[in-house]
């Protein structure tokens, strides 16, 4: 059922994302919230598998839908009235409210569910019709550089989308370091329980090992702006240290006090979004925000379809602390990789760039 999840997902992104473009951001949130709930309800209803798939289908699309608008909006809305520099500390504070509620569902959600097991299925679905109640009081933002009311045809957004990604080189090399970053930071995400039965933490206490670790993504994801200032000009080298430095801890330390090593990985968590976003959103125009945003999405979960089941064949061949020292040799080789291909085409070599494209070699 993950596997069809994750296909829907792939296959609808970029379209939805030329959706939001053209017909609106407010329309693709309030239709990605609406679709999630009809999902959870059919879950609630029915007990067949192949009516359980077409759950997972509606819940992968009603995911892209929301995917690339909410930051799109957010960012056009406040260029819109002139903050748009404000963007990563609204960005950061909002996705750490966000992994708050995750730390304290994480808790709760084990009590509800021996309650009656359909009930955090209910309060997810209350938490939709809120959020689509809230969707319907936003603002619009005028969507610069479109074209009639509709903007392009939608085969046209999404090959003007390509193009202007094909030649633009700042979001290449966005892209390729995210891509890299995204099979890490999924990869570290599955390891964690055979890790934590590896150094024998009973499974009674991951709820409460969750909850630290969305509670420390969520301080950081909050400070993500204050951070991004101390790291200049190497913020995102940092982010992927801390994960690439967990990955050494949890390969050499064999007892349950490696399990903190985690937490490395949920300050990257916290701070890649916000940082992530603010780069993206910096260089791409208004009218193909939410399609490049998704095509973004699009790739990343590419890159995770086809590590994945590598992934899996060295976690079988290995032990779980040999398994996080590969990991960690392979992520420096690559993320190597995509920072001299980011030095090369953003680097001072490249006398064609202007200077705003060497203050973007400064932030990253």
């Amino acid at each position: 059922m993950q596997s069809i999840a994750a296909i829907s997902v792939v296959i609808f992104e970029v379209p939805t994302g030329v959706i939001a473009d053209k017909i609106g951001r407010k329309f693709s949130l309030i239709l990605g919230s609406s679709l999630w709930a009809i999902s959870l309800l059919v879950y609630i209803v029915s007990d067949h598998f192949i009516i359980f798939a077409i759950a997972e289908i509606i819940f992968g699309l009603g995911g892209t839908f929301k995917s690339g608008a909410d930051v799109a909006l957010l960012y056009d809305t406040l260029k819109e009235v002139n903050k748009e520099r404000e963007f990563q500390y609204v960005q950061g504070h909002a996705r750490s409210l966000a992994l708050y509620a995750q730390a304290i569902g994480s808790i709760v959600a084990g009590f509800v569910y021996e309650v009656n097991i359909f009930l955090p299925l209910a309060i997810s679905i209350g938490f939709m019709i809120v959020t689509i109640i809230v969707t319907l009081q936003f603002q619009e933002p005028t969507i610069h550089e479109k074209k009639g009311k509709y903007g392009l045809g939608y085969i046209q957004q999404m090959k003007e989308s390509s193009k202007y990604v094909i030649h633009h080189e700042k979001i290449k090399a966005l892209i390729l370091y995210s891509l890299i970053f995204y099979v890490f930071y999924r990869t570290g995400f599955w390891y964690f329980q055979p890790y934590m039965e590896e150094v024998h933490i009973p499974v009674k206490y991951f709820g409460i090992l969750f909850f630290i670790f969305n509670i420390t993504a969520a301080f950081v994801s909050k400070r993500s702006h204050i951070i991004m200032e101390k790291t200049k000009p190497r913020t995102l080298t940092f982010i992927s240290a801390l994960i690439i430095i967990s990955f050494v801890l949890m390969g050499t330390i064999k007892i349950w006090i490696g399990v903190f090593a985690i937490l490395l990985q949920q300050m990257s968590r916290g701070l890649y979004r916000p940082v992530m976003e603010k780069y993206m959103n910096k260089h791409i125009t208004s009218d193909k925000k939410a399609t490049i945003l998704s095509l973004q999405s699009f790739v990343n979960n590419i890159a995770v379809a086809l590590a994945f089941p590598f992934m899996g064949i060295l976690k079988d061949n290995y032990d779980i602390f040999t398994t996080h020292l590969v990991l960690a040799g392979m992520m420096i080789a690559l993320t190597g990789i995509s920072f001299i291909y980011m030095n090369k085409r953003l680097g001072t070599n490249h006398r064609r760039i202007n200077s705003k494209s060497m203050d973007m070699e400064k932030e990253m």
